[in-house]
């Protein structure tokens, strides 16, 4: 698969809420040889979002 089909097809798993198959396809859209710097920008800055989001806890619902 080329770089843009790796985005694509991680952007769709995103949309179906299957976040680590799209962390994987992201980080391998980014490492492709074919890659240009916006996909590896895109990729990369989906993968940091993601893991945010994963990761985040809000405090004051866990302490009311």
């Amino acid at each position: 698969m080329t770089a843009k089909e790796l985005l694509e097809h991680a952007e769709e798993l995103r949309r179906n809420n299957r976040f680590g198959e799209a962390i994987n396809l992201y980080r391998e859209a980014a490492a492709a040889a074919d890659a240009t710097d916006e996909i590896r920008r895109k990729a990369l800055a989906s993968v940091e979002l993601m893991q945010e989001i994963n990761g985040f806890v809000n405090v004051d619902l866990m302490n009311p």
